[in-house]
């Protein structure tokens, strides 16, 4: 009797396991329904950011109009308000045609160098060398993002 008792326990724990099996799994866009309802968010903290001393507190030496830019690629927002004001008074096409002296150049609103080659070309998918997509605010600001993140703002001199 406890051979044929533990064959049916044995049998249909297989058997339940195989109907759980056989179920369809839910497609990864579907979402469960305890997910569905919307929790109450507490409000984001206010952010203050420290600006470092080499940036002036003079707000008339910032380009608010490329702050929401900053914004969105993660940069110091006044920090690089001051940059693209003191690089390029906020001109995303502006060029330093002096040579460095390195004989390189610095381009587009926050001034990158044109040494970057190799990283603007993978970050912005151009061209290798063609360094005129640093004239585009998008491109020019991911690079910006790059050079931040591995070198801080050592990188305008800050």
């Amino acid at each position: 009797m406890r051979i044929i008792t533990a064959s049916l326990i044995t049998l249909s724990t297989l058997l339940a396991g195989t109907a759980y099996a056989d179920q369809p799994k839910p497609k990864p866009t579907q979402t469960h329904p305890a997910t569905q309802t919307q929790l109450p968010r507490e409000p984001m903290p206010t952010v203050i950011e420290v600006l470092p001393s080499g940036v002036p507190k003079d707000e008339k030496k910032r380009c608010p109009q490329w702050e929401p830019k900053f914004r969105q690629y993660g940069l110091p927002v006044k920090t690089f308000s001051y940059i693209a004001w003191r690089e390029s008074r906020c001109r995303i096409r502006a060029h330093n045609s002096t040579l460095n002296r390195n004989k390189s150049h610095d381009l587009g609103l926050v001034q990158i160098n044109s040494s970057w080659k190799t990283v603007t070309s993978q970050i912005c998918e151009a061209p290798y060398g063609d360094m005129t997509v640093l004239f585009k605010v998008d491109c020019n600001l991911k690079v910006a993002k790059y050079l931040y993140d591995n070198g801080g703002l050592g990188h305008w001199r800050l």
